[in-house]
């Protein structure tokens, strides 16, 4: 199995905020007519922050040494 400590978990959390800026930087670009879009750059958006959350989650389960198990 493969485990996610430090290292990957930070790469894959800056991966996919790179992801989303570049993807949120050609979003606001103004259309150009002769070239369409072929990529729904909202869904890119979309999934790169879900992967931001589930890092940033992961993150914490690292800081604190046990998963999170919520409220009981």
């Amino acid at each position: 199995m493969i485990e996610l400590g430090w290292w990957a978990t930070g790469g894959i959390l800056l991966a996919a905020a790179a992801v989303f800026l570049w993807s949120r930087q050609v979003s606001i670009r103004e259309p150009d007519p002769m070239r369409p879009r072929m990529v729904n750059h909202g869904m890119i958006q979309l999934f790169a922050m879900i992967v931001v959350i589930l890092m940033l989650v992961h993150l914490v389960t690292l800081i604190a040494g046990e998963p999170l198990t919520g409220r009981r």
